[in-house]
């Protein structure tokens, strides 16, 4: 190969190459927005709409599950300390002012769930972990969604108690 034809090959894969850095620098992919979606203080029966029962909810916003995140993650902190820092938190369901979730432990095998409640406007964690939750701390909840905690267990007499 001749000199010329070198020189001339380095200098189109320079030209190639500046155009595609010139390129990436001006057209940035910019994150598609997220519509935002009310969400409700409280749960809306329908009156004719549908069947007797049914119960709708609004679908919370991001911003909804980012605090409810936020929440939970320094409920956990403050119950186990700095460690559960490291913990990667989820909210798998939103039912009015009710949440629940589970966070794991990235360095650890298995996880917990948790259940937070919106209160005066404020998310918080009420209860965090593996089994089933005392009686005694449901009943400061008594509209917690029993389809969120079905069941609870009484401490008194040592048996489940279904909600």
């Amino acid at each position: 190969m001749s000199t010329k034809a070198f020189i001339g090959i380095v200098l189109l894969l320079i030209i190639i190459g500046a155009g595609g850095f010139y390129l990436g620098q001006n057209y940035k992919l910019v994150p598609a927005s997220v519509p935002s979606v009310p969400t409700p203080t409280q749960e809306v029966s329908p009156q004719t709409s549908a069947p007797v029962g049914v119960v709708v909810t609004v679908a919370p916003t991001v911003d909804e599950t980012a605090a409810i995140m936020v929440a939970v993650k320094a409920g956990l902190i403050a119950e186990h300390g700095s460690l559960a820092s490291t913990m990667n938190v989820t909210v798998s369901k939103i039912q009015g002012n009710y949440a629940q979730g589970g966070a794991v432990d990235p360095a650890s095998v298995g996880g917990a769930m948790w259940f937070a409640v919106k209160e005066n406007g404020v998310w918080k964690l009420v209860w965090d972990g593996n089994g089933t939750i005392s009686c005694d701390l449901i009943t400061q909840y008594p509209d917690f969604p029993k389809t969120m905690i079905p069941e609870c267990w009484n401490e008194t007499t040592q048996k489940s108690v279904t909600r």
